[in-house]
């Protein structure tokens, strides 16, 4: 009889404590994306080359593999920002844009990502090596990304280059923030075109002549 009364009222102590945890509730996200990149720009607006290109998603380290904006202090810390995501993992973002980017502004026959796994003449491939706030005076956004175009074939490299991008914000607050990184990702893009126009031109001018 007392083994029946105190599992009974254990039970019952348990009942009372099932709407309350000791877990803490998850945590409540705001979550961005990049903006749609610009429309067709003049100077790439040419006859279209006979060429498709692949981008591939960046490499990147553990800090900037994953959703979170990271920011770095003044004493060189890495940290993220509370309660703030991307949409999707850095990398895959910066993918989507890049690609889409190239679709708009470039001269290109065609532009498709590595998700898919579709063969192209030339890759584009990457390493993202800073994407971040920097806490500093004045604070501005960096983006440290080498870009390689390469021969799927011959795994050949045709060229590659490192584009360093340092986009002033007016302070750390996270709406400051969102909108240095629009802007930093959006000369990225330029920058990356400017450059690989004017090769790819020249490996389809190639193409075209091996031909028989």
């Amino acid at each position: 009889m007392i083994r029946q009364t105190l599992a009974t009222g254990l039970l019952a102590g348990l009942i009372g404590l099932s709407g309350c945890t000791l877990l803490p509730e998850s945590e409540a996200l705001v979550v961005y994306q990049f903006p749609q990149p610009a429309p067709t720009a003049a100077s790439h607006a040419g006859q279209p080359l006979s060429l498709s290109l692949r981008v591939d998603t960046p490499q990147a380290g553990y800090a900037y593999g994953g959703p979170r904006l990271m920011v770095q202090t003044a004493d060189n810390q890495l940290m993220s920002y509370k309660g703030v995501r991307w949409s999707d993992p850095t990398p895959t973002l910066l993918r989507e844009y890049l690609a889409q980017a190239f679709q708009r502004q470039s001269s290109l026959g065609s532009v498709t990502t590595d998700e898919n796994s579709l063969h192209a003449d030339v890759y584009l491939g990457s390493e993202l090596r800073r994407f971040q706030v920097v806490d500093a005076n004045p604070p501005h956004i960096l983006v440290d990304l080498h870009a390689r175009l390469v021969s799927p074939d011959s795994r050949r490299v045709y060229v590659s280059n490192g584009f360093n991008i340092i986009q002033p914000i007016d302070s750390t607050r996270i709406q400051d923030v969102v909108e240095g990184y629009n802007q930093a990702v959006q000369q990225l893009a330029g920058q990356l075109i400017d450059w690989a126009t004017p090769q790819l031109e020249a490996v389809a001018g190639s193409s075209s002549t091996q031909q028989p």
